[in-house]
Formats: C-alpha cells, structure tokens, sequence
C-alpha cells in the first residue's frame, strides 16, 4: 500500500510543473516485492517430454529452488538448485512413466531462503498417452494369389508420427502367407 501510495505521488508529482525541482539525491526508491511464478500444463500425458517452468524476480539474496513431482506414489526430484541472481526463469524437462491409469499428481514447488520462503503445491492431472495405428494397403481388393502390399503409421493424439514399433505382424495374422 505504501508503495502504491509513493507511485501514485511521483506520477502526480511528475505532470505538475515544479517552480522547486525536487533533487535525485532527495528521491527515495522503494524495493519491488518478491515474486514467482510456476507455469505447469493441467494435463500432463505419460511418455511424452513435459516441461514446468519457474520464474523468480526481484530477489535480495541466494535461494534453494526445488520442484517435487509426487506421482504414483513417488516422488521424483525435478531440479535443486541454489539460486543467486536477482531474476530468474528456468525451463524443467520431464517425462511421467506410463501407469495403469489415469490419474492426477501434485508438483511442489519450493523457494527457500534466510528471509523468504514461497511454496507453491498444484494438483495436474496425468492421463496415459495412446496412439492410433493405421493399416494402408495398395488397393481395396485382391484376387487369390496377389501381393498384399501394406504400410503402417503409428500417431499420437494430435495424429502426429511416433516412433513406435510395431510387434511381428506374422504372428497376429498366421492365416497370411507371406
């Protein structure tokens, strides 16, 4: 409020003429408050890179930095880090391991020095990342004795390519004769 207060005068201050012009020296600056930020996706999907991104500013002194993944009953350790610059953004690669469900997590985010400690705990959910698989063949039909010419393409949901395997397709199909 304070704050508010000195800029609000210095903004009236500045469009009135003065006929006594105030000196630098007599100026007070006042500190910007401490502050952070935490940019996670809501929905975070299985086997796909992540990321979490952290943005500190207006620090007075070195600060831990930890961000905590709780999921499946685990928590994993996305970054510790001492941090000693006055404004920071920092980008957290990550990869959730697929589990037998979908289900949410939490990431903790926690910023710790001798006089400031934020925590930030946000609930994201986790969902099993699928992909569609497409079979194509050369023509719609085929007589007793031609060659089946085929191609298949494994997508993501956004029916982007993956690079996925695809199993031996002899032993699914044991009637072909290849």
């Amino acid at each position: 409020m304070v704050r508010d207060l000195a800029v609000a005068l210095a903004h009236a201050l500045s469009s009135v003429p003065s006929l006594f012009p105030i000196p630098a020296s007599l100026t007070c600056v006042l500190p910007l408050p401490r502050q952070y930020m935490v940019l996670v996706p809501f929905l975070i999907h299985t086997n796909v890179p992540e990321k979490v991104c952290i943005q500190l500013t207006h620090l007075n002194e070195s600060v831990t930095l930890s961000a905590t993944l709780e999921y499946a009953g685990e928590n994993r350790s996305l970054i510790a880090d001492v941090v000693s610059e006055k404004d920071v953004f920092k980008c957290i690669p990550f990869t959730v391991p697929k589990s037998s469900s979908s289900s949410s997590a939490f990431l903790t985010v926690l910023v710790k020095g001798l006089t400031l400690e934020f925590r930030s705990r946000k609930s994201v959910l986790v969902k099993n990342s699928e992909s569609l698989v497409f079979v194509q063949t050369d023509k719609p039909i085929y007589k007793p004795g031609q060659t089946v010419l085929f191609r298949i393409v494994s997508l993501d949901e956004d029916f982007r390519p993956l690079n996925e395997k695809v199993g031996l397709i002899a032993d699914q199909f044991p009637w072909l004769t290849w």
